[in-house]
C-alpha cells in the first residue's frame, strides 16, 4: 500500500514538472531536483496508486485560504527558514571529515547546474543529494565509523568517558544500523552514572540485533546500578539464554538475585553489638539504591567467608564481622 510519504513526493515531482514546462530557464535545476527526489523516495510521478486528488498547488493554497480565514482564533506558530548556506553547513557537520572536501566538490557541480535556484526545494534537494553521497561511499563511511569505534573504545579504557562518548556519537552519526556502537555507548553512558541513557542504548542495539547477549547484560548492569533488580535479572537471563556458557553473565545474574534478596529482607531488629550503631528501623531498601553502599554490600557478598557464613546461618560470627561492623559504624555516622 502506498504511503502517505510516497503520494507527497510524487505530488512534489507532479509540480516541479509544471514549474519546468512554465520556468524554461531553469528547467535543467529543476530536472536534477526530479531525478533526486525521485531516486531518493523511490516512486515513479506517473504510477496511478500515488495520484492525489488535487495538485500540490491547489491544496496549499486552500490551507493558506483556510489558515486566513481563521487567524482570530487559532495561534499560529512561525518557523525560520534556514537559508541554503545554513543548510549547507549543517549538512557539512553530518558528513566524516576524510570525506567533506569530495562532498563541496559534489555540491559545487550541483550549484553550478543549478539545483538550489529555487529556494523553495533548496532543502530537499540538500538532503535528498546528501542521502545519494552517502549511499554511494558506504565501504567507506562504515570504515571511518568502524575507526571511530575502535578509537571510543581506547578512550573508555583509558578512563577518557568524554572522549569515547564524543566518538561513539560520531561513529552512530556515520552507522546507525550497527548494534555494537549503542551498546558500546551504553557502556560509556554507564561510567559516567547516566545509566538511563545506558539502558536506552541498550535497547537500541537489541533493535538492531535481537541476539547481541553484551547489550542485554549492559542493560542489567544499569538496571542493578538504579536498585531495578527484577529488570536487571530478566535482562541477565535473557542475554544467558543467548549464550548458556557465559560465566561472567551467570555471576552477574547471580549477583543482582543477592542484592534483590538483600534489599527485601524484612529482617528483626538487629541486637547491640559493641561497635555497631543503633539500626532500628533503618530503611536497606532506600541504602541500597546508594551506588556507594550498593558497591560496598556488593564486595561484601562476593566474599565467600560471608557467603559460607550466611549459608550456614552463623550470625554471631556475621555480625562480628569486622567488614561489615566498620560499613554499619560508616552507616551510622551519616
Amino acid at each position: 500500500m502506498a504511503s502517505n510519504k510516497q503520494k507527497l513526493a510524487v505530488s512534489i515531482l507532479n509540480f516541479l514538472k509544471v514549474s519546468m514546462k512554465e520556468d524554461a530557464e531553469n528547467a535543467e535545476s529543476l530536472q536534477v531536483a526530479v531525478e533526486c527526489i525521485r531516486d531518493v523516495f523511490g516512486v515513479d510521478e506517473n504510477d496511478s496508486t500515488l495520484q492525489v486528488s488535487a495538485p500540490l498547488s491547489e491544496i496549499f493554497d486552500k490551507f493558506i485560504g483556510e489558515n486566513n480565514t481563521n487567524t482570530t482564533t487559532t495561534t499560529t506558530t512561525t518557523t525560520t527558514k534556514l537559508s541554503k548556506e545554513e543548510l549547507l553547513n549543517q549538512t557539512y557537520s553530518e558528513i566524516p571529515y576524510e570525506l567533506l572536501e569530495s562532498f563541496k566538490q559534489f555540491i559545487t557541480i550541483l550549484e553550478q547546474k543549478g539545483a538550489f535556484a529555487n529556494e523553495d526545494s533548496c532543502e530537499t534537494v540538500i538532503k535528498a543529494t546528501k542521502q545519494k553521497f552517502m549511499e554511494s561511499k558506504a565501504g567507506e563511511v562504515k570504515a571511518i565509523a568502524e575507526k571511530l569505534k575502535n578509537e571510543g573504545n581506547a578512550k573508555l579504557n583509558e578512563g577518557k568517558h568524554q572522549e569515547a562518548l564524543s566518538c561513539y556519537n560520531k561513529a552512530i552519526l556515520y552507522d546507525n544500523t550497527n548494534a555494537i556502537y549503542f551498546a558500546n555507548r551504553a557502556a560509556t553512558y554507564s561510567a559516567l552514572q547516566n545509566f538511563e541513557k545506558s539502558i536506552e542504548d541498550c535497547l537500541e542495539a537489541i533493535k538492531r540485533n535481537p541476539n547481541y547477549g553484551k547489550a542485554y547484560t549492559r542493560m542489567g548492569s544499569a538496571y542493578t546500578s538504579l536498585g531495578k533488580f527484577s529488570e536487571a535479572m530478566e535482562a541477565y537471563n535473557k542475554a544467558i539464554e543467548l549464550e548458556p556458557n557465559n560465566e561472567t553473565f551467570k555471576a552477574s545474574l547471580a549477583n543482582a538475585e543477592r542484592l534483590a534478596a538483600a534489599a527485601n529482607n524484612q529482617a528483626p531488629a538487629m541486637p547491640n553489638i559493641p561497635g555497631m550503631p543503633d539500626l532500628g528501623g533503618l530503611d536497606f531498601g532506600s541504602l541500597l539504591s546508594n551506588p556507594a553502599i550498593r558497591g560496598l554490600a556488593n564486595n561484601l557478598m562476593s566474599d565467600p567467608k560471608m557467603k559460607e557464613m550466611m549459608d550456614n546461618g552463623d550470625m554471631a560470627s556475621l555480625l562480628n564481622n569486622p567488614d561489615l561492623l566498620k560499613m554499619f559504624g560508616n552507616l551510622g555516622k551519616k
